[in-house]
This record gives C-alpha cells, structure tokens and sequence, in this order.
C-alpha cells in the first residue's frame, strides 16, 4: 500500500513554486510495510534516501546499555499540510515524528520525545542514500566514514551541522539545528558509499568528559578569563520526569555545480526553513549566529550552575565562554527576544573588567531597557564604575586582563595587540562615549561634561598630520582600522556623531589609498604596509569585516554618497565570500584566504548595524548591498523562497572566487 505525501500540492503557492525550472524538488514519500510506516525521500522520479531495516522512517533511539535500535512508528495522519507518525512508546519514552514540507526543496522533520520517568538516550537521524556522488561536510568533501562534532574537544569539528553528498548538479543534504537547542550535544556524520549514509546524532553516547576554561595565571598557559569555568559533559540527553524535547532538522535539495554552491545552498536551506531569509546575507549572518549559540552549562568555582540560559561563542576553537562584545553582536544579529535576554543574563562581573566588555554592557543594557526589559542593575552599576575608574580627563586607559601573557596586551578587542599603562587605545574610546551615554539613560549620573570630555578626547586622537586615526596616543604612526567601530554602533543606538566630518572622511579617503588588496589591514604602518614582523593574519594586519564595514558606514553617517558606501561594502563582502559563503574571523591581506574562525560571532552585528543607520539615515527600500550579493551569487528570491538558480550558479560561484 503506497500513498504519496506532496505537501506542496495542498496549495496553490507551492504550485507556483514547482513551475520554475531550477529548483530541484524534493519530497517525503510514506511506505508502509508489516505494519510499521517507512519513510522514503524522491527527487521528481529519482530515489534519493532510502527506507531501511534499521531506520524505517529515518529515526534510532540508543538507551543506556542497549544497542542503537529503530524506531518503528505503526501509525500515521495527515492534515493541514502535516504528516505525523507515532506516538511510539519504547520503555520510558514517547516519541512522536513530524515531517512537513516547508518549499518544495525543503523537508522540516521534527522529533518530539517526552519522558515518564528520568532517562537519558540519544538520537540518530539518518538519511541512507540511494544515489552516490561527493560526500561532505561544511568545511569541504569527505572521503571516509566521519563523524563530527560541535565541540571543540572533539578531534574533528564542524560549525555548521551538516551533512550533504553532490551528484549529477544538485546537492541533497540534511541539516540539523543548533547545538544550544540540543543541550550542546550535536555530532554529524557523513560516510560515503556505495552504499553512503548521512546523520545528525543528538549525543555519541559517550562517557563523561570534562570541559574547562583555563583561569589567566602569570606564567602559566590559560585562557582569557579571570576564573575557572568546569563542566562534565557526555553523549547523552537527559529529561527529568514529564518533561519533553523537540529535536528539529531539514532534508534539502538544489542546484550545484561544486562545493562552493553546495555550502551557499545549505544556507539558503536553512533560510528558508527559520524564515530569515530577504537575502543570502541575511541568511548567512543569521545562520552564523544561531549556529554559536550554545546552552549555558557552564559551574562556576562553586560547581553553581551560572546564569542565563543562553550564551554566545566567538567561534568553536573559542570554547564555552562569551565576550560580552561578541555576545552583543550575535544576539542583535540571531534577533531572537529569549536568546538576547538569556545570552545578557550568562554575563557575570569578572566577564566585564578588561577590553570594551563594560563599554557593551551598558550599550547592551540601555537596549534591553528601551525593548522592556529589566537591566541587571549590580551589573550596570559595576560596568560604569569600572569605565569611570580607567578614564581620565575624558579618555579610557583600559588595564590588562589580570595574568595576561603580556602586562601591555589584552586592553582591546584585538587583545594581542601591545599598549602601554598610560597609553589609550583608540579603538575604545568610540564605545567609552555611547557607554557614558547610556549609563545617563539607565539612570546613572553622567552630565553633559563628562559626555562632552569623552567625545574630545575621542577627537584629540585624530593624527591630523598623517589623515588617520592611529592605534593610540603613544603609537600616532601606526594606521588603525578599528578606530571607527565605537563611532558608528553609538551612532546605530543612540543618533549622535562623535567625530566630525572632516575626521572621518580623512580617515575614509587615507585608509582606501593604502589598502591591502583583501582589505582594510587592522593595524599597519601608515602608508598601509605591515608592521615589521606582523603576518597578515589575525591581529597582526589581518582585514577584520566588521572594522571594515563599520567604516564604511559611518562614512556614509558622515556625508560619503551612498552610492559609494554600497560599492564598498559590495566590494568587501565579495573578498569576504570568496572562497566560502560565510564570513570569517579575519581575512589573510597577504593571500586573500580566510583566516581562523569560519562563520564567525561579531560579524553577525553588521546585519543589525546596517539596518538601524540606513533607518536613521531615512534609507527605505530593500537594501541595494544585499540585493547586489544576490545577484553575484546567482540567489533569487521568489514568494518568500530564498534558491540558487541553476543557470546562473556555475557563473556566480565562479565569480565568488
């Protein structure tokens, strides 16, 4: 007995969409055999994952000292577009089985397990492949079993959780969702075939591990915090008595002609399946957040768990620990009200005192206020008496992270960068000025003057001589191109220029004179070579996106056309993608390659920044950088559907190259 589920015939939107000839189709098909409903998946006529004996409908259960076993659902119903199979009942568990067709490429399968009495198991999700081809994960193809993990113990990693295989120009894959979802444990594998098989497990079913964040002690090796950070983690989920979980992942197909399109597909998928997804931008900035996020799991000395359910990574090789500047960006990029409030509660005190963190708190917090929230008032207090203890006369002097590596490093975001005691970064002061503003609207008592003697000093840092700003007072020979991102988020929240035209626009013209051909370089010397001894990498003269973009766009805040604000941040967004649909942690301005972190935290800040200067700024309309993207990629978007057209994706990913 065969019945064919075809969700996107139930209406005439998902018609419309199966007409356009370069999407590829991608549906859920029901089998039913012996009584037990199986689950197949078909391209137009062309089998892609198979029903099997050991999963039926795509579904096995591993529980505590058994073998991995299917889950086999005996019943099924179908409305509103929906197909449900289950409930299931294996030992203490309820299993129910969801699968809706989201677009006519997209797939939405959601597991929902609840418990009767405490148990711990664990989830496999597998796709068995009828048809062969390029096995791979985000970071590129594989050629033997792996699996990956979201962790960065684990010895080999993965941000973004997927697994895919290309062939004869499309790509099928599956997709799952956030670690932070599924309490942090989120393992993908891809083992190519004949026959080849594709999951996403929620837990290994491991024993448990620790996991540490090392306390800074002079002279030993440690990590950039100011207390130990324990947890004991394993392969396993765990309800409590009644509780329930829902574990959420996609199957999706499109167009690709190589990897390149087979990443930027996945995003879109993905995209697709959350609804954020007005451009390939978007989308990929969003996605970039969503897939940082992490549950807060984090004992602090105590062994107490610490607050907030939330928090933000800067990058996997980073751990479980959240900057609050990264934190802050990815949540206004994520744009999701619980993970903003949650991820601002993970942030505790000696998370505060060092680089700009106190500066984005009191930001952070002012922000949180205006949309109804209530601001940790110990925390705002001890943020604005730290600024105000490391100012004088207007300017910030920010002191080291105690046992630091080096007593003059770790004073700015771009902590390896060396300043004296009585040198000011400049990079800093932008945000000490929006600080001090919104300590006074969280009711503290900073006048006029104490504002006013900040954006002095903020401009008496200017090396009008050169035309640039500099890295700090005591270093006016060097270029900076983190100088200007305090200027523009104070203008993206509170409408108030700190430096004047002439300032800026210097700065703007010097900087895109003796620019590297991948970018602004983060520090150079003044006519935009390296430093001696710096690499091109990271601190070091790498071209960071967010120091770049933000430059554009106060450029823009202060009277550069734009017109040619847009051609800028086209132009870098396209050495940004070049070699992946994802935004890095720095670019390599001597090679052009991506350098450390893929799909990196603060990044994500830039979708949130530009939105609310092009709002200030009275910019209506969709926004002609992301549209421009768009078309360089070969993405279009059609009723609300985000896909990569077949015609134009061999050209556009060529071009992204």
């Amino acid at each position: 007995m065969r019945s064919w589920f075809i969700v996107c015939l139930f209406t005439l939107h998902f018609t419309r969409l199966l007409a356009f000839a370069e999407t590829v189709p991608l549906r859920a098909t029901v089998v039913e055999k012996d009584g037990v409903v199986a689950v197949e998946y078909r391209s137009g006529d062309t089998l892609v994952g198979r029903s099997t004996e050991a999963a039926p409908a795509g579904v096995e259960l591993k529980l505590p000292g058994a073998e991995w076993a299917a889950v086999r659902f005996k019943t099924k119903t179908e409305r509103a577009g929906v197909l449900e199979l289950g409930p299931q009942i294996i030992g203490a568990l309820t299993l129910r089985w969801r699968i809706t067709q989201k677009t006519p490429s997209l797939v939405e399968r959601t597991l929902e397990v609840t418990a009767a009495t405490p148990q711990r198991f664990t989830v496999t999700f597998s796709l068995d492949l009828a048809l062969d081809g390029e096995f791979a994960s985000f970071s590129g193809p594989v050629k033997a079993r792996t699996l990956f993990g979201t962790e960065r113990s684990r010895p080999k990693r993965e941000t973004f959780p997927v697994a895919m295989v290309r062939s004869a120009g499309r790509v099928f894959g599956l997709i799952a969702e956030s670690p932070g979802l599924w309490e942090n444990r989120c393992d993908v594998l891809v083992a190519p075939g004949p026959p080849g098989r594709i999951a996403i497990l929620t837990g290994d079913a491991s024993e448990p591990y620790p996991i540490t964040i090392r306390k800074s002690v002079p002279g030993q090796t440690g990590e950039d915090a100011r207390d130990h950070y324990q947890y004991q983690m394993d392969g396993w989920q765990s309800l409590a008595a009644g509780e329930t979980r829902r574990f959420t992942t996609w199957v999706f197909a499109s167009p690709a002609r190589n990897h390149y399109d087979a990443q930027l597909a996945t995003h879109l998928a993905l995209a697709n399946g959350k609804g954020w997804n007005n451009s390939a931008v978007e989308a990929i900035l969003r996605n970039t957040s969503f897939y940082l996020l992490r549950r807060n799991l984090m004992l602090d000395e105590k062994n107490q768990p610490r607050d907030g359910r939330y928090l933000f990574i800067s990058g996997i090789s980073y751990g479980w620990k959240q900057w609050v500047t990264d934190g802050f960006y990815a949540a206004m990029g994520l744009d999701d009200p619980e993970k903003t409030i949650e991820s601002n509660r993970a942030i505790f005190a000696n998370r505060m005192g060092y680089e700009d963190n106190s500066q984005y708190y009191l930001i952070w917090a002012a922000l949180m206020k205006r949309a109804g929230g209530i601001p940790n008032q110990t925390l705002v207090n001890e943020a604005y008496q730290f600024i105000r203890k490391h100012e004088t006369n207007g300017l910030y002097y920010p002191p080291p992270l105690p046992g630091s590596p080096n007593p003059r490093g770790w004073k700015t975001y771009h902590d390896v960068l060396l300043y004296d005691h009585d040198d000011a970064p400049v990079s800093n002061q932008g945000f000490h000025c929006g600080a001090l503003m919104a300590a006074r609207e969280l009711g503290l008592a900073v006048t006029d003057d104490d504002i006013a003697r900040a954006v002095a000093g903020y401009r008496s840092m200017f090396n009008a001589k050169g035309g640039y700003f500099p890295t700090s007072i005591k270093q006016p020979q060097f270029l900076a191109q983190d100088t200007l991102y305090g200027a523009t988020l104070t203008y993206a929240v509170f409408g108030r220029k700190l430096l004047t035209d002439e300032q800026v626009l210097t700065h703007y013209r010097t900087s895109e004179k003796v620019k590297s051909p991948y970018g602004l370089r983060v520090i150079s010397q003044a006519d935009g070579s390296l430093r001696p001894g710096d690499s091109g990498q990271y601190c070091f003269g790498g071209s960071w996106f967010l120091n770049d973009a933000a430059n554009y766009l106060i450029a823009g805040v202060h009277g550069l056309p734009a017109a040619e604000v847009d051609a800028r941040l086209i132009k870098r967004i396209k050495l940004e993608i070049r070699h992946n649909p994802a935004f890095n942690e720095d670019i390599d301005t001597v090679t052009g390659k991506p350098h450390g972190n893929i799909l990196y935290s603060w990044n994500s800040g830039y979708r949130w920044l530009r939105e609310a200067i092009r709002k200030r700024l009275n910019q209506t309309g969709p926004d002609p950088v992301g549209a421009a993207i768009d078309a360089h990629l070969g993405v279009v978007r059609e009723n609300g559907v985000l896909r990569l057209e077949s015609k134009q994706v061999e050209q556009g990913a060529k071009s992204a190259r």
